[in-house]
């Protein structure tokens, strides 16, 4: 058969762990993890109002994401909002979703208008066990940067991780 196309049927290939066609149920005793946005959140609103701007092409920003600054800004918010707290597995969702719109909120008006921000908050029970929350991502060290607080509490301990990252 000179000129005829054979393809393999048995030779599939495999699917990635990201493939939604491969979704599956959890296995008794694991445990995942899904992040979304909440479409009551007042910044989600703000998202489908927003205007959008040409690029500019500037290579540098009007002004540079402060760490120290913002660090300052991410205790005093915690402390604020967690002071008199007590851990619940139910509240704490919601207290992080609230945390972390507080943040944004308040960065925004510290004139961060062109790096994309991002707030991250955990909040876990306080016990005597370890915990260690870590992230890694890639950055451009020029105008990039991240700043981070820890809250520890009564009966809860709260981290806040924000990532100041520059777009044109």
């Amino acid at each position: 058969m000179a000129g005829a196309s054979f393809i393999n049927t048995s030779m599939k290939r495999r699917g990635s762990m990201f493939d939604a066609s491969l979704a599956r149920l959890n296995p008794m005793g694991s445990s995942t993890c899904t992040f979304q946005e909440d479409p009551t959140s007042e910044l989600f609103l703000m998202k489908k109002f927003s205007v959008r701007h040409q690029n500019t092409y500037k290579l540098e920003p009007d002004k540079r994401f402060e760490s120290g600054k913002v660090q300052a800004i991410l205790e005093q918010i915690l402390m604020d909002n967690l002071e008199d707290v007590d851990y619940s597995s139910v509240a704490g969702r919601e207290l992080c979703k609230q945390i972390s719109d507080t943040i944004l909120k308040v960065l925004k008006n510290q004139g961060y208008t062109r790096h994309k921000l991002v707030a991250i908050v955990n909040i876990g029970q306080l016990k005597d066990q370890g915990t260690r929350v870590s992230s890694r991502c890639l950055m451009d060290t020029k105008r990039d940067n991240w700043a981070g607080a820890f809250y520890e509490g009564k009966t809860l301990w709260a981290t806040a991780t924000v990532y100041g990252i520059y777009y044109e």
